[in-house]
């Protein structure tokens, strides 16, 4: 059985995110890690958005950032001024060939392509079964999704489910300078609905309907909204698709086991993705890194919650409001983006705003609706114990 100091299982977003920064600590160390993916990554087959004040580890790989956002629903239409963040982008496959540049010939990190069949712990070591091959390790940490049974009389289970086309126009379409984080402009029927764009030029975006809801959509709803959101909002008619996008992201407040034993969860298999956005980059970032760091000053993995617990209640208690449909997630953004600035809604997004900060942004909410869903919710859990 061949042993390795540390195995990645999953060669994704978060494992490849863990891979380069570990190296550093690897080449040091003199220690050995082992990356297993089942396919290669050579298809630009997502795209990653987030905000961030200064640059990190993968700017290189960063395909467009935009210094200004605009929000629009029929209750507000507003540019937001996003100083000191920046709105960033970083498709798929610029991220795959980044990281395979960075992770190439290093003969402290193994590249495996093949099939994660099982992961456990034995003892005082983390093995990992591989296409029928066994491969121990000190630790494993995996991105490959936790079988997990569901608890609706506890929970919340929604989903963030989107159709994205990048088109390119006849004539100059878009501002290049400024990108549109939501824009509530198309039907909300199927849930809370929104479309955001982001120009790559003056007649090239890429146009994407996001949808909050319990299942996803017929392929043909999908291609009808992106439709008639580019006809009637971006007032255009001739248009080519370029490339397209769907994907599925998680939305609940069921708690997931970020360990088991010898083997740590990265991603949204850690539950990284935040339960009421659904952004995973900048979280994946912030893990991956304070592993790394744990790494360098004990030796040993095991951290701490990179967020305060508070912040899952504000998750919980927001898909709560969502499913009782007391108000729309359409008037809960539109009020959120009238009365803060957009740089106090952005941290508080990312999981790192002071309680002072909080009380101030949830005294601008709709506070009776957000009281009584985080009082349902507590009833909820007492009635399901």
């Amino acid at each position: 059985m061949e042993h390795f100091d540390y195995i990645i299982a999953g060669g994704g977003c978060a494992g490849r995110s863990l891979a380069v920064r570990l190296l550093p600590y690897l080449q040091a160390t003199n220690k050995r890690a082992l990356l297993v993916d089942y396919a290669e990554k050579k298809s630009n087959d997502r795209t990653w958005c987030f905000w961030e004040q200064d640059p990190d580890v993968f700017e290189p790989a960063v395909y467009r950032k935009w210094k200004q956002l605009s929000f629009a629903s029929k209750f507000l239409d507003r540019e937001l001024d996003i100083q000191p963040y920046q709105y960033k982008m970083i498709r798929g496959l610029d991220f795959y060939a980044h990281t395979d540049q960075l992770l190439a010939n290093q003969p402290q990190l193994i590249h495996l392509q093949g099939k994660v069949e099982r992961q456990y712990t034995e003892k005082d070591q983390a093995c990992v079964v591989i296409d029928g091959k066994t491969f121990s390790s000190d630790y494993v940490f995996s991105s490959i999704p936790q079988v997990q049974e569901k608890k609706p009389d506890r929970y919340q289970y929604f989903l963030q489910h989107f159709e994205g086309w990048v088109i390119e126009t006849e004539g100059n379409t878009f501002d290049p300078e400024s990108a549109t984080l939501m824009d509530f402009n198309t039907s909300q029927q199927a849930g809370t609905s929104f479309v955001y764009v982001l120009p790559l030029s003056a007649n090239r975006a890429l146009v994407e309907y996001t949808i909050f809801s319990k299942q996803e959509l017929a392929p043909e709803d999908y291609s009808a909204a992106l439709q008639q959101y580019i006809r009637e909002q971006l007032k255009c008619e001739q248009y080519t698709i370029i490339e397209h996008e769907h994907g599925v992201i998680p939305m609940t407040d069921h708690p997931i086991k970020r360990q088991q034993e010898r083997i740590i969860y990265l991603g949204t298999a850690g539950g990284f993705t935040k339960g009421s956005t659904g952004y995973t980059f900048r979280f994946i970032q912030k893990n991956t890194a304070a592993i790394v760091q744990q790494l360098m000053k004990s030796g040993h993995p095991n951290i701490p919650a990179i967020s305060s617990p508070r912040f899952e209640l504000y998750d919980a208690t927001l898909l709560h409001l969502l499913d009782s449909e007391r108000i729309s997630g359409e008037e809960i953004f539109s009020r959120m983006f009238k009365k803060n600035s957009a740089m106090k809604i952005l941290k508080f997004l990312d999981n790192e705003s002071s309680l002072l900060e909080e009380l101030q942004i949830f005294s601008t909410l709709q506070k009776t609706e957000f009281a009584m869903a985080l009082w349902n919710r507590t009833l909820k859990l007492i009635r399901s114990n």
